[in-house]
């Protein structure tokens, strides 16, 4: 494996390239099955060899993490930068991606409070990982 990305929420722009590349990962999975973002992975990174793989030289671009957020970000990794809200520094994200939380409703409902309805400290109370303590 070369690398891999977590692919969470994306664009694509509408090319031969991005064309083709969906068209091998479509027909992988309907013939061979896997998990989807492995085998997006697979077809994205994996430069072509022989005969044998074709790649469709798509390009692979990273958003800023700070704008595109997603919720293992705002809640944990990054969460000094967000939490507490009242004395937040950061720029307004363009969205937040949410990823599994056994609580993951009750996240939700703190980011639109805090960003839709201006309560800052919606989230503070929220635990840093997936389970309260953390």
């Amino acid at each position: 494996r070369c690398c891999r990305t977590n692919v969470g929420c994306m664009w694509t722009k509408a090319n031969a390239r991005t064309f083709k590349l969906m068209v091998q990962v479509t027909e992988h999975l309907l013939n061979k099955g896997g998990w989807d973002q492995q085998v997006f992975n697979q077809y994205l990174m994996h430069p072509s060899h022989g005969t044998a793989f074709q790649s469709a030289y798509a390009h692979l671009r990273v958003l800023d993490i700070d704008l595109w957020l997603n919720s293992k970000i705002f809640f944990r990794s990054r969460r000094a930068r967000y939490i507490p809200g009242a004395t937040s520094q950061a720029q307004l994200p363009v969205m937040i991606h949410m990823n599994y939380h056994p609580d993951k409703h009750k996240r939700m409902l703190c980011i639109m409070d805090r960003y839709y309805y201006n309560k800052v400290d919606a989230c503070d109370s929220m635990p840093g990982g997936s389970e309260p303590g953390t």
